[in-house]
């Protein structure tokens, strides 16, 4: 029994470090929105969130227990084999400890982009930031200086409001897009 506990704890400290990281699943794929749309990347989706967005299409990664901690020594070479531009998304990847992850993809030269809500503090070396704030948990941080690109998602005519308030906060340089959900039948779901 004791020797499961320590593997525990040490499972859960290398997690803590960001030595291993709960991947939800990885992919070979032509990105389909903002900035990079149609540029071919490989998709790291990084298990765990707790920002809890109802429109969400991937609520399987919000329970990062679910997904198995895996190192990031395998993670860096299944996506060098697949892409020079690597996209690592959640959940919400930055509960986790990115710098381990990306200093590892860096030194295979790889392009490292991060989709986030910015909800937690930036860690990594990232050549695109996507940001993606989120009205019920507010980025932090200086994630707005460092965005390239700001990405708001429109569900109703609210979030409009919310889109401008976001957007006066961040760097001059930043791209700005609206993401409206739509419905089955096509049709713009603004309410």
């Amino acid at each position: 029994m004791l020797e499961n506990e320590v593997s525990a704890n040490e499972v859960s400290a290398l997690v803590d470090q960001g030595l291993l990281l709960p991947l939800m699943e990885e992919f070979y794929t032509i990105q389909g929105e903002g900035f990079h749309k149609g540029t071919a990347a490989y998709f790291i989706r990084i298990g765990g969130c707790d920002v809890g967005c109802h429109w969400c299409d991937v609520k399987e990664s919000w329970n990062a227990e679910t997904h198995p901690p895996t190192d990031i020594r395998q993670i860096v070479e299944n996506a060098a084999k697949n892409s020079d531009t690597i996209v690592i998304t959640g959940g919400e990847p930055l509960m986790w400890n990115m710098q381990p992850l990306t200093e590892a993809l860096k030194t295979k030269n790889l392009n490292i982009h991060i989709e986030t809500s910015g909800a937690y503090p930036l860690t990594g070396i990232w050549d695109w930031i996507c940001l993606s704030p989120k009205k019920n948990k507010l980025p932090e941080g200086l994630i707005y200086e460092k965005a390239h690109e700001l990405k708001v998602i429109v569900y109703n005519k609210h979030d409009l409001i919310f889109a401008e308030q976001e957007a006066a906060k961040t760097n001059k340089n930043c791209i700005l897009y609206l993401h409206y959900i739509y419905s089955p039948n096509g049709a713009c779901g603004i309410k």
